[in-house]
């Protein structure tokens, strides 16, 4: 549906200046529906058929908004997805989808509410995976009340202070990791002839070292930003720039660290259980300021990692001088919001 319409809104703008809004869309797919030819479609639910054109919609949106290139064509030997919006649930036998019927499943965690909807997803491997979003009244509270500034890095992917001790976590690296493996399925995806059933096989295998990768960056970043979310109530990071950070020379090595990852599962489990993260100004100088005595050292750069201030004479770590500055940042800047409500 989504190719279809995406076709069909791109002839009628060239013909007609105009594109196909949603409720045309969803006008013309009741008819469409009629058609001899179309009759398969009624073996779907009207509501997943109407998601994907609200998805196509949502797709221009962007692009208009300038979040987002044109919309794009989706590859059946790439990941796939499918919303139930309604019609689902769940018995000891496994996940029952409308139209479908009971399809066996192995839950990660139990669903204690009411189902909203279920995405079910094909990986470009051939795997599918369900993400259920469920209605739920319980609110995780985090009992501590420490507050930790981090300094993310590549050396140190993580630098963390609590206001009493520091400690590092280094990074794992996961595609330098699997870059042999990587290269030599690449090397034999491009012996094999286009369209031929060895090239199918070997595009497969070429996703399966990328999927290792992704799935090893984000279970480490999951368990990582789990951690300091147990320990935290409040997390203070550098409001980093990813895409200005990915045109640099040391492109490969952010990316494959996963900083924009990491700031994303911190927000959203820091929400979830009642906590909060600060970001502070990305241009704040946490690494050249001395956090003892505030002076400023404008000879820091890149190469060095240890440097002792001019002012106090204090020797200072790199990065556990930029995690102290930039926790006493994320202080100043609670301070102000909170208008002295809560005390940390």
């Amino acid at each position: 549906m989504y190719n279809f319409y995406l076709n069909k809104t791109n002839n009628q703008y060239q013909e007609t200046g105009i594109g196909m809004t949603y409720c045309q869309m969803a006008k013309d797919l009741t008819q469409l529906k009629k058609l001899p030819d179309f009759e398969w479609l009624q073996e779907s639910t009207a509501a997943t058929l109407q998601q994907a054109l609200k998805n196509l919609e949502a797709a221009f949106k962007n692009f208009f908004s300038k979040r987002a290139k044109f919309p794009k064509f989706k590859s059946k030997y790439k990941q796939q997805s499918i919303r139930y919006p309604e019609g689902c649930s769940l018995n000891n036998n496994g996940l029952k989808l409308p139209k479908l019927g009971i399809v066996k499943a192995k839950l990660s965690k139990e669903i204690l509410g009411k189902i909203k909807s279920v995405t079910v997803s094909k990986t470009s491997t051939g795997k599918y995976f369900a993400s259920i979003l469920f209605e739920s009244d319980d609110l995780i509270i985090n009992k501590t009340s420490k507050v930790s500034g981090i300094d993310l890095g590549l050396s140190s992917l993580v630098t963390v202070f609590d206001g009493e001790t520091t400690y590092k976590v280094d990074p794992i690296k996961p595609t330098r990791k699997y870059a042999k493996r990587l290269k030599r399925r690449q090397q034999k995806l491009s012996r094999r002839t286009k369209g031929s059933n060895n090239r199918r096989k070997a595009i497969k295998e070429v996703a399966l070292v990328h999927e290792k990768i992704t799935n090893t960056r984000q279970d480490f970043l999951h368990k990582l930003s789990r951690k300091l979310v147990d320990e935290n109530q409040v997390i203070v990071a550098e409001n980093l720039c990813i895409k200005g950070l990915a045109r640099t020379k040391l492109a490969k090595s952010i990316l494959d660290a996963g900083f924009g990852m990491l700031l994303n599962f911190l927000s959203y489990k820091l929400e979830r259980e009642g906590g909060k993260l600060v970001q502070v100004d990305r241009f704040y100088p946490s690494t050249k300021t001395c956090s003892c005595c505030g002076f400023k050292n404008n000879l820091i750069n890149l190469s060095i990692r240890d440097w002792v201030c001019p002012n106090c004479q204090t020797h200072h770590d790199r990065d556990e001088n930029a995690a102290k500055n930039i926790r006493a940042e994320g202080l100043r800047i609670l301070s102000i919001n909170t208008a002295g409500q809560t005390e940390f």
